[in-house]
């Protein structure tokens, strides 16, 4: 399927000016060199549960870091010097349909009003276009142990693309390339099997990380106003062609605000804001107005959205009704023992590192 893929445009100058090209922010490229099967091997039903369990704890350490990412970012705001973040990048492609149609009802329409859907409902044909454009991504870190998150197919050059949340490839500990996790996976439309609790099926396919970028505001310097988004090519398992032409892509729309109507944001979380009925299998969405999170501070464009869903969700996309990412959920709020306080999940601000990592991608990386 051909996609028109906007590159990055950059601001026009005024007659008689001379126009100066924004700087591109730097990205972190890295590879994952395991063998496909070897991955997929590795990925029993057993790790997957302890992907599930271990990723309930992350939440709170991602809800911590921000916390004080944004405490450091409010003490520096007197500083006049800055200039206001974002070079004025965007970039902006539409969704693209998998090659072979499926029957279903959508989650992503413009046909109809989105309405505000705070409680985070179950994506009622979660095997079919475009909810299976979304997915689960497994990994280990340096230490062996395993996590998960979620991602989304996005239409990029090679169309074989996923787009998630920093966090979910890289700890952000200043490693650059060395320091991506290890086994990392994409499972589109991940489901319990139904005849296995504790199982899980891939019906279409598991798809092997194979290269990896994310901003250096994330690998660096673990900025979440900004950083912590990210994307990874993968390899196709035996008897498919592309991811794309699998199950579909969502496009993107990057640089374009923090402030957006009738977003559909999509993960499988393993909990919730005051939930207990969320386990890491079920593909669950939101819906309703995203917002500028700080909106009197102009170096904080995160988006907030009014949506309980947690750890697990991390990387998922939030989307417009058009089927076009906007941003990626990244954290939450809590308090000083780490109880989530509020339905808010945040992503960070999809404009110039947005802009930079799929340009790097589309590029070959």
């Amino acid at each position: 399927m051909a996609m028109a893929l906007i590159p990055a445009t950059l601001t026009t100058a005024s007659a008689g000016e001379t126009p100066t090209a924004p700087a591109v922010p730097a990205v972190t490229v890295g590879k994952q060199a395991a063998d496909p099967q070897k991955v997929r091997d590795f990925w029993t039903p057993e790790r997957v549960r302890k992907a599930l369990a271990n990723e309930k704890g992350d939440q709170t350490v991602i809800a911590r870091d921000a916390k004080a990412a944004a405490e450091k970012a409010a003490s520096e705001a007197a500083d006049t010097t800055r200039k206001a973040a974002g070079a004025g990048l965007t970039a902006e492609a539409p969704q693209a349909r998998p090659a072979r149609k499926t029957a279903a009802a959508s989650t992503m329409t413009a046909a109809a009003d989105v309405p505000e859907m705070p409680v985070a409902r179950k994506v009622p044909f979660p095997q079919n276009s475009p909810a299976t454009v979304v997915g689960k991504i497994v990994f280990i870190d340096d230490a062996g142990k395993e996590h998960g998150c979620t991602g989304a197919s996005i239409a990029a050059d090679g169309n074989n693309t996923v787009w998630t949340a920093g966090h979910c490839v890289h700890p952000g500990d200043g490693r650059g390339a060395d320091g991506f996790y290890d086994l990392v996976l994409f499972i589109p439309g991940y489901k319990e099997d139904p005849t296995s609790p504790g199982d899980y099926q891939a019906p279409w396919g598991e798809w092997v990380a194979r290269s990896f970028v994310a901003p250096q505001a994330w690998t660096r310097d673990k900025n979440y106003e900004e950083g912590d988004l990210a994307a990874f090519t993968v390899s196709a398992p035996t008897g498919y062609t592309n991811l794309t032409d699998t199950v579909g892509a969502l496009g993107y729309k990057f640089g374009y605000g923090s402030d957006w109507s009738d977003i559909i944001d999509s993960g499988f979380p393993g909990e919730g804001f005051n939930r207990t009925d969320m386990d890491g299998y079920i593909q669950f969405y939101c819906t309703g107005d995203v917002v500028d999170a700080v909106d009197w501070y102009p170096w904080d464009n995160r988006l907030e959205m009014d949506c309980d869903m947690g750890a697990g969700a991390s990387g998922g996309p939030m989307a417009t009704p058009e089927g076009q990412i906007v941003g990626a959920n990244s954290h939450v709020e809590t308090d000083d023992n780490d109880n989530r306080i509020n339905d808010n999940l945040y992503s960070s601000d999809h404009g110039d590192q947005a802009v930079a990592v799929i340009n790097a991608i589309n590029a070959g990386n």
